[in-house]
């Protein structure tokens, strides 16, 4: 069985609020901000945007297959958000599962919902996608009916991996008003890592994979860390030895 297991990152979406709110001559920060309080007043308390009040601005793909485990990362610095969509949907629809961490929730009706703004054609995604045994979100495996979930940073530790190491919706979204991408490639490169390795535990818990297999892809894993490089990619593979 081949499978792929993907991470977004979101930010506010600041290009449609500018647009609805005649808000052209604002910053993305303070276009933000908007975002935000309208967002306090409908919920009361919160200012946690919904997934159609965001866009994406990272991509992290891992595809386990016969031969070995191999990963993609794209950011809008690089990329826009179609290309970040288009490289989405060519990776997963190649697999016979998808796997997320809280992808029902969020990651899912937002790539729906920017797929729409781009005006894409992916029937074969969408038909695959609905009858719900193809993709598989970790987080609701683990409790289907629960409100109080934990975070995959929480899971990831508590199960021996590095975990998020101190990146999140903050760092991303002060990364993203600076124009710097680095943290945004961090994110969704450790969110993909550690759904992963959760993913393999899966795999084995289900019998899907056995331990021999298991070791195999956590082995090429480790070798595509060491070859990739790059400073946060090392710093995982340091704290995965370490935990």
């Amino acid at each position: 069985m081949s499978l792929a297991v993907f991470a977004i990152a979101s930010v506010p979406d600041t290009e449609t609020t500018r647009r609805l709110f005649d808000l052209h001559d604002l910053d993305d920060k303070a276009v933000s901000k908007v975002l935000f309080h309208r967002r306090k007043q409908q919920t009361g308390s919160s200012e946690d945007l919904r997934w159609d009040q965001r866009a994406i601005v990272g991509l992290s793909l891992i595809r386990q297959t016969r031969d070995g485990v191999d990963m993609q990362s794209l950011a809008t610095g690089d990329v826009g958000e179609r290309e970040l969509l288009e490289a989405y949907y060519a990776t997963v629809t190649e697999h016979d599962r998808l796997l997320s961490w809280d992808g029902n929730d969020g990651a899912l009706p937002l790539i729906g919902f920017r797929s729409l703004q781009h005006e894409m054609y992916q029937p074969g995604y969408w038909s695959r996608l609905q009858p719900g045994d193809w993709h598989v979100d970790l987080r609701h495996w683990l409790c289907p009916q629960g409100d109080d979930m934990p975070t995959l940073d929480e899971t990831a530790l508590k199960l021996g991996f590095p975990g998020m190491c101190g990146i999140g919706d903050k760092q991303i979204y002060d990364a993203w008003l600076g124009r710097e991408m680095t943290p945004v490639r961090m994110f969704t490169d450790y969110a993909v890592l550690n759904t992963f390795l959760i993913g393999l535990r899966w795999q084995l818990l289900t019998g899907q994979q056995t331990a021999e297999t298991v070791t195999h892809y956590t082995g090429n894993l480790r070798d595509l860390l060491q070859q990739q490089g790059g400073s946060h990619l090392e710093a995982f593979l340091s704290a995965w030895s370490n935990s």
